[in-house]
């Protein structure tokens, strides 16, 4: 990613072929600002920063600029297995915000505390089970996911009966019998008895070479699989799983998705029910940024020998 704003307005300029006077009309701000920023290196305040940053990921693909940086580590899944207090921190931050993401009450704080067992004061059973199962899914999933490892159906539905272990009602590891409704789009979603052969569209997609970024195919296969939503339950969690499955297996790192993510990943699963997948391609870039980060900080720490 570029370093800073005046990076990212010559990105701008550079891909996108705006003109100065046409980046600050769309900045909302004057020719003279535009033209101090670029040719006198003046850095931007806080406000045109953040419009700056809107600009850059509206008109400009990051992905080359995140693919080129994430190629420190030649295979994150090995690391992950390999260094206990990364895999710890990894299961916790995961298991934290995917949960999250779906309704969870728990912190972070008691999320660390079911995980290590201790009781959890305040909170239901079946909240202590969501950490419990999505951190025993992350395991089955770092035990499985090797370099080149291929997603198979019985991988899948293997880690939807885990992540919805103890919830029987939920028909843990078996696609729907029914229709579920959601709130978040307009987009129909497939009938039960279709499912499954959507399902073995979407994987067979996943095995496909990418005719331009892994993460951006994975990213596409993400949405693919929510709008299946081949589960009664637990398809955003189990979704956010295959997505890491997808890129640990082609040597990326894993996409740290953040509660503070929400609305920006709910916002680029909308607009790709309208065909636009570049505000979520970008998302789950930096997302993947971040699991970089997260790697690349423990080999800093403890550097640990990995091989393919």
């Amino acid at each position: 990613m570029p370093a800073n704003d005046i990076d990212k307005l010559k990105a701008i300029l550079a891909q996108a072929k705006l003109t100065k006077s046409q980046i600050a009309r769309l900045l909302e701000t004057t020719y003279r600002n535009v033209h101090r920023w670029l040719e006198e290196g003046i850095e931007p305040q806080p406000i045109w920063s953040k419009r700056i940053d809107e600009l850059f990921k509206d008109t400009v693909d990051v992905i080359p600029f995140i693919d080129k940086a994430v190629k420190g580590i030649s295979d994150p899944s090995a690391l992950l297995r390999a260094n206990d207090k990364l895999r710890d921190k990894f299961f916790l931050e995961t298991t934290y915000n995917s949960n999250a993401i779906e309704g969870s009450r728990m912190t972070l704080k008691e999320t660390e505390q079911a995980l290590e067992g201790k009781n959890v004061r305040g909170k239901e059973q079946f909240e202590i089970f969501e950490a419990v199962n999505h951190r025993n899914a992350l395991k089955f999933m770092l035990d499985e996911v090797k370099h080149g490892f291929k997603i198979s159906e019985a991988y899948i539905l293997n880690l939807h009966s885990i992540v919805m272990y103890n919830f029987h009602n939920k028909l843990p590891g078996k696609y729907r019998t029914g229709y579920v409704n959601l709130t978040n789009t307009e987009i129909k979603l497939p009938a039960a008895q279709l499912v499954p052969g959507r399902m073995e569209k979407l994987i067979a997609d996943m095995h496909k070479k990418p005719e331009h970024s892994m993460i951006k195919n994975a990213a596409i296969c993400h949405y693919e699989f929510e709008r299946i939503h081949p589960f009664f339950d637990g398809n955003g969690r189990v979704g956010r799983l295959l997505l890491n499955t997808h890129l640990l297996s082609h040597g990326y790192p894993p996409a740290l998705i953040r509660i503070d993510d929400q609305a920006q990943y709910y916002l680029g699963l909308g607009r790709a029910d309208m065909g636009e997948n570049n505000n979520l391609i970008q998302m789950i870039g930096e997302s993947v940024v971040r699991g970089y980060q997260l790697l690349q900080l423990a080999m800093v720490v403890e550097p640990v020998e990995t091989t393919k």
